[in-house]
């Protein structure tokens, strides 16, 4: 039965349910300071009162408890980690438990996750999971629930389907107690969702929606006002999207947002996504200026390729906000670089190499960037993942790897055919110039840097020791990841 269905009270009837986030053994993210995560903490607040809840953050180790007395049990399912929540889930269902699936991965394949779960969620959780509860109670669970307007005609089974996506107001605060807030080196929050950028490589913008969409600032504030030192904004560009010129609230959005967290006492350090070309644009040095005195120490800059051919096959050159991928200026990437950091914020700098005229030498001269630019290098070979425009398009081409398992789509594996480089030759070259790029003499260089544009003791300990740990963690990912063989 496939229907737009009507909202349901929820009975009041306490029902045990446990959210876990699957992780595994090799984490990079984890030496550098881990984040507590935020669609757990979101599921269990979303939860009626009166009702128990449980989180598993399998990332920081926590391990399943098969033997609970659990009714539900949540699986957020990310691509790398497919295999994992796979197999928890057969796991409870064996035992005759109520499993639902979520999360990015299954908006990619729906129908793989159903094979595994009792009903499968597509899209936003705010409003679903309330009608999955209840649903679930009086036994009457569908296949599939769906939020956000996407097509269901092809789904197989009863579809729950609410065609508008969550407006984000009135949220509950994340249920942040339910984890060892201790043992975490920054909390985590959102302010908003929607890309429109239509990156090939990234699933987000149809995920989310090409449309940004706003929590009110008040509830944003008192959120940030409960949480520790520390915290990172998840959000897709933490500055907005200031080249949207029929939207001008979208620039006051973000500048009424930071005067109000600037005075907050006491001020935290935070840290989240954020595009270079802000600076460029109206009010865009006053948002960047603002979000530095409300705490911004670092921003994870996804600048993608050195070249413009690399920022015509990403389609990177629409979130630098280039009219076209023939306008990229590498010296305009270079000194609005410098603007930033110059304003006490931190760069880290995210690259893909492996576009079809991408070369060998393309690793080495990315390095070479970051190197001169002073940012912390985030090199990565290209994975299409799952969702994205690029991995559709290289699956029809046939040069996506299909006997790969999904644990292969985490950084490392070559999972695609590229034109002219080999696996091997792509892993190599990625350990290489990884292993260089946290070099003790770069790493001591960047940090100075860091301490010279915002002088802070915090800043200086969080920015080297991130870096020591990131040092460790690219170590240990490409010694632990078995070297492509030749085909």
């Amino acid at each position: 039965m496939k229907g737009q269905g009507t909202l349901e009270p929820y009975r009041e009837k306490q029902v045990k349910v446990t959210i876990i986030f699957p992780g595994r053994s090799l984490e990079t993210a984890k030496p550098a300071g881990s984040v507590m995560p935020l669609a757990p903490t979101l599921l269990a607040a979303l939860m009626p009162d009166g009702h128990e809840v449980s989180l598993v953050d399998m990332f920081l180790g926590d391990q399943v408890n098969y033997e609970s007395d659990v009714d539900v049990v949540a699986i957020t399912v990310r691509t790398p980690l497919a295999l994992i929540a796979y197999e928890i889930a057969d796991n409870f269902l064996n035992r005759g438990k109520k499993v639902i699936l979520g999360g990015p991965h299954i908006f990619a394949f729906p129908e793989e996750a159903k094979l595994h779960a009792t009903a499968v969620a597509i899209g936003e959780g705010e409003e679903l999971w309330p009608i999955i509860l209840g649903h679930g109670e009086k036994n009457q669970l569908r296949d599939f629930y769906v939020c956000g307007p996407y097509g269901v005609g092809e789904l197989r089974g009863s579809v729950y389907h609410r065609k508008q996506r969550p407006t984000l107001k009135n949220l509950p605060m994340m249920r942040r107690d339910l984890l060892p807030r201790k043992r975490y080196f920054m909390d985590s929050i959102f302010t908003s969702r929607g890309c429109p950028n239509h990156c090939r490589f990234c699933p987000v913008t149809d995920i989310f929606g090409p449309r940004i969409r706003h929590r009110p600032i008040d509830e944003v504030v008192a959120e940030v006002d409960t949480l520790g030192k520390r915290y990172f904004n998840v959000d897709d560009s933490a500055f907005g999207h200031p080249q949207i010129v029929d939207r001008p609230q979208e620039n006051q959005y973000y500048l009424d947002l930071y005067r109000e967290l600037a005075q907050l006492a006491p001020k935290r350090l935070w840290t989240g996504a954020g595009g270079l070309s802000a600076i460029n644009y109206k009010d865009g040095r006053k948002i960047l200026e603002l979000a530095a005195e409300s705490g911004l120490c670092s921003i994870a800059a996804g600048l993608e390729s050195i070249s413009a051919k690399g920022q015509k096959q990403s389609g990177a050159w629409r979130k630098l906000h280039y009219t076209s991928p023939d306008a990229f200026d590498i010296q305009e990437m270079k000194t609005n670089i410098r603007t930033i950091q110059s304003l006490g914020i931190e760069v880290m700098g995210f690259f893909i190499i492996g576009w079809d005229e991408d070369v060998p030498d393309t690793y080495h001269r990315t390095l070479d960037f970051c190197d001169e630019c002073n940012i912390i290098p985030f090199i990565f070979t290209l994975t299409p993942m799952p969702g994205s425009q690029i991995y559709r398009e290289y699956l029809q081409e046939g040069r996506i790897f299909t006997d790969r398992p999904w644990d292969h789509y985490s950084g490392g594996y070559i999972v695609y055919r590229h034109p002219t480089m080999s696996e091997q030759e792509m892993f190599d070259l990625n350990a290489e110039v990884m292993k260089e790029g946290y070099s003790m003499r770069r790493i001591l260089k960047r940090s100075l840097q860091a301490v010279r544009n915002r002088f802070s003791l915090d800043v200086a300990t969080s920015s080297f020791f991130t870096q020591i740990g990131l040092r460790k963690a690219y170590r240990q990912l490409y010694e632990q990841t078995p070297r492509p063989s030749p085909h």
